[in-house]
């Protein structure tokens, strides 16, 4: 995790390597209105409803096989890349 304000990392875990990455994310202590991007490979629902629990946000990658409901849209602003805004 990197604080923008400081240029500094704000946390660190090392694991085995035959320690799957996501698991990482049950050791983040999640701040109220911090933005947390994620790759693809830490697509898990109960783990990232833990950061909509804390008031944080969250954006990750969708993977090729997601199976998701949407229950709401936000208008983006499509001309700067954004694709979709939304709730499921």
């Amino acid at each position: 995790m990197f604080d923008i304000n400081t240029q500094i990392p704000a946390f660190v875990h090392i694991t085995p390597a035959s320690v799957h990455d996501m698991n990482a994310m049950d050791y983040l202590i999640y701040e109220s209105g911090a933005y947390y991007i994620f790759d693809r490979g830490y697509v898990d629902f109960a783990r990232l409803h833990k950061i909509t629990q804390h008031s944080a946000f969250f954006v990750v990658r969708a993977k090729s096989n997601l199976q998701f409901i949407r229950m709401y849209s936000k208008k983006c602003d499509k001309s700067i890349g954004i694709k979709y805004d939304q709730t499921g």
